[in-house]
C-alpha cells in the first residue's frame, strides 16, 4: 500500500503545453466548490467553457492539463482510469468545453474531476505543518504531509486530504493504471508512512 500526492500544476516549465488560470467562465465565484470538494451541482452551466489566457500561450494538450486553481483538469482517458478504480468513490465529473487564446472551441475532451468531501488519514505529529500563531488549531500549509498507515487502510484510490482538500492523492492502483495508460502531464510525489520515520 502506498500513495502518492497529484500535482495539479503539470510540467510548468514545458510552456507548449497548455496551461490553465481561470475556472469555468461565468461561475468563477464558485470555483471554491472544486477546491475543497463540494459539489457545484445546478449552479454548473450546461455550456460550461475555459478560456486559454494570453499569458499562456501553449496549446499542447496533455491527460492533465496543467492549471493554478488547484483542479483536476481531466482528458478523456484520464477520467476512464478514474472511472475503472474508483466507483465506489463520490465524485463530481464536470465537462467543459475548452476555448483556445481566440475564443474558438478547442476541445470537448476534458472535464474537471471533483471528489466530494476529504480523507482523515494525516499524521499530525509526523507531518511538517506550519500552524496558524493566532488560531493555534488552523493549520496555514503543510510543508510534507506524512500520512497515519492506519488510518490509510480504508483509503479510496482517490481522495483529498482532510487538512487540504486542494491536495489530491491517489493509491499505488490508480497510479499503476495511469502508468499503463501512459497519461502524460502527470505528476506526483510518494508520501511517506508514521512508521517510515
Amino acid at each position: 500500500m502506498s500513495f502518492r500526492e497529484l500535482d495539479t500544476m503539470g510540467d510548468i516549465n514545458n510552456l507548449d503545453l497548455c496551461y490553465l488560470d481561470d475556472f469555468v467562465e461565468g461561475i468563477k465565484i464558485q470555483s471554491w466548490r472544486v477546491g475543497r470538494g463540494v459539489r457545484v451541482g445546478e449552479l454548473y452551466p450546461e455550456d460550461a467553457k475555459i478560456l486559454m489566457r494570453p499569458e499562456n500561450p501553449g496549446v499542447q494538450l496533455s491527460s492533465l492539463l496543467g492549471n493554478s486553481e488547484s483542479m483536476l483538469v481531466a482528458s478523456r482517458d484520464f477520467r476512464e482510469a478514474i472511472e475503472k478504480l474508483c466507483a465506489n468513490v463520490e465524485i463530481e465529473y464536470l465537462p467543459f468545453t475548452l476555448h483556445d487564446h481566440h475564443k474558438r472551441p478547442y476541445s470537448r475532451d476534458y472535464c474537471i474531476i471533483n471528489p466530494i468531501g476529504t480523507f482523515d488519514c494525516l499524521d499530525l505529529k509526523a507531518s511538517d505543518i506550519v500552524w496558524d500563531t493566532e488560531k493555534p488549531d488552523n493549520i496555514l500549509r503543510i510543508e510534507e504531509a506524512v500520512l497515519d498507515r492506519e488510518k490509510t487502510r480504508a483509503a479510496p484510490q482517490l481522495f483529498r486530504l482532510k487538512e487540504s482538500p486542494h491536495t489530491y492523492v491517489v493509491g499505488l492502483d490508480l497510479a499503476k493504471e495511469m502508468q499503463q495508460r501512459k497519461l502524460t502531464n502527470v505528476f506526483w510525489t510518494r508520501l511517506r508512512f508514521n512508521d517510515e520515520l
